[in-house]
């Protein structure tokens, strides 16, 4: 008998968790990403330090990422939300106990023209109690509490990957600054180049004018050539000075003069080949996504307990006596015990409104997160693509440029004897300053469809 009685006690302080359990949806993912080699499909080959930004191999980029992760306001944000979501699922969670709260009390009062007696003496009384009560605590007989804190639960997961999803758009954003400001660096190196070049060009363009070796037209346009080149090295100045600044808001810090390694010193990662699909799981806002959907789905069954009764219990345990020293040895002895329960008989409708609104809003979470999972895929198919024919334009560009390096400085020289027309010299001089820009942009280009591809692919990670 007294063990019945235990198993149906343990039934109703338990209950049973009504809706269904939560069943991860299908999708169509391939093994591995159309764009990767699919000869490797083995994650521990596709392993990627956490710190991914270290595989540029450059301290002062390292440096700038580290102080990001620290000091960036939107991380802060991300890290506060966070804290709200676990003091609110710590709050869900504690009503599966009962709330006890103990109080105590002495009242003392005095009744004018009363006879003295035991309990009246000279007309003042005092009183002494204390008690335990309980807060109305309701039995979880369905599990409506319980899947209540298991969506306060997936919230705050969903918060928590939702601050590795700053985290990593934080240090992208550093990478990807950090990248053209040292492009914009080197442009402006290039820049300073072309000028001193031009200077030379309109030097010698003027002399022959002068001399009578040449019309004024050839004068007039050498020095319009400068003018430009001034122009061209004046907006990338201002580019530098709105990158930098990019760079400080995501510092956090306010605006400074910040040094970067030139273009050439920063490293080309090498990332591993053969990745497998799987590590989209690793996304953050696959996760976010998928946390969502486990809470809409823990919304279902809440929705569906008020079809059912509920049982609420209030209760009171407590002693009083005149005296001080009988409330602990011989004091009156108050208790109470009140049990509530409530049954749905008319709602009009209201809950089967609640419950398709509960079965649409999962739906809904259903076909959010089976797009996040397409979109993650088809993000990192692209961004492997756009990496490898990336590396294969730096490698073009820059022979391009290294021969019409060598080209212009020929004819610069050819020019300078006299075999070579001014109008020639500035065609050769035009093609090189494009050419070595443009291997500068293709290096730039590389270096950001890696921060893309790490991006893409959820950042770094340990097995």
């Amino acid at each position: 008998m007294k063990t019945k009685l235990s198993l149906l006690l343990a039934l109703l302080i338990s209950g049973c968790s009504i809706g269904p359990d939560y069943v991860k949806p299908t999708s169509t993912v391939p093994d591995t990403f159309h764009n990767s080699d699919a000869n490797q499909s083995d994650l521990k080959k596709a392993m990627i330090d956490k710190n991914w930004w270290e595989s540029f191999h450059d301290p002062l980029l390292t440096q700038l990422v580290t102080k990001a992760l620290i000091a960036n306001y939107d991380i802060a944000i991300s890290q506060a939300q966070l804290e709200a979501y676990l003091g609110q699922f710590d709050q869900t969670e504690s009503y599966l106990y009962p709330h006890i709260n103990g109080t105590a009390s002495f009242d003392r009062k005095s009744t004018e023209n009363a006879i003295p007696n035991r309990n009246l003496r000279d007309g003042i009384t005092s009183t002494y109690s204390g008690s335990l009560s309980m807060a109305s605590y309701e039995i979880d007989l369905y599990g409506k509490v319980r899947r209540t804190t298991d969506a306060a639960r997936s919230q705050l997961m969903a918060s928590e990957y939702n601050r590795r999803s700053v985290q990593l758009t934080v240090s992208a954003s550093v990478c990807a600054s950090y990248a053209r400001l040292s492009s914009l660096n080197d442009q402006i190196k290039l820049a300073n180049e072309n000028i001193t070049a031009t200077q030379e060009i309109e030097k010698n363009t003027l002399l022959k004018y002068k001399l009578g070796a040449s019309a004024q037209t050839e004068w007039l346009s050498a020095s319009a050539q400068l003018e430009a080149a001034h122009s061209t090295l004046s907006q990338l100045e201002a580019a530098r000075t709105s990158e930098e600044s990019t760079l400080n808001t995501l510092l956090g810090e306010n605006n400074k003069n910040i040094h970067v390694t030139p273009m050439e010193s920063i490293n080309i990662p090498e990332v591993p080949a053969g990745l497998p699909s799987q590590l989209l799981t690793r996304r953050p806002d696959v996760a976010i996504a998928e946390q969502n959907l486990i809470a809409a789905n823990a919304k279902i069954g809440i929705t569906k307990a008020a079809y059912f009764p509920s049982l609420s219990l209030t209760a009171m345990l407590g002693v009083q006596s005149d005296t001080l020293s009988n409330v602990f040895s011989n004091p009156t002895k108050l208790w109470q015990i009140t049990p509530v329960a409530t049954i749905p008989i008319f709602t009009a409708g209201l809950i089967d409104a609640q419950m398709r609104v509960a079965h649409a809003d999962y739906n809904q979470s259903v076909a959010i997160y089976q797009k996040t999972v397409l979109t993650a895929l088809n993000d990192t198919d692209n961004a492997l693509a756009q990496n490898s024919k990336a590396k294969e334009q730096v490698m073009f560009n820059q022979k391009k440029a290294d021969a019409l390096k060598k080209a212009f400085e020929q004819a610069q020289l050819r020019y300078k004897v006299g075999t070579y027309s001014y109008t020639d010299l500035l065609v050769v001089q035009q093609n090189w300053i494009a050419a070595q820009q443009q291997a500068i942009i293709s290096k730039q280009n590389v270096l950001t469809t890696t921060i893309s591809l790490y991006k893409a692919l959820g950042g770094g990670w340990e097995n």
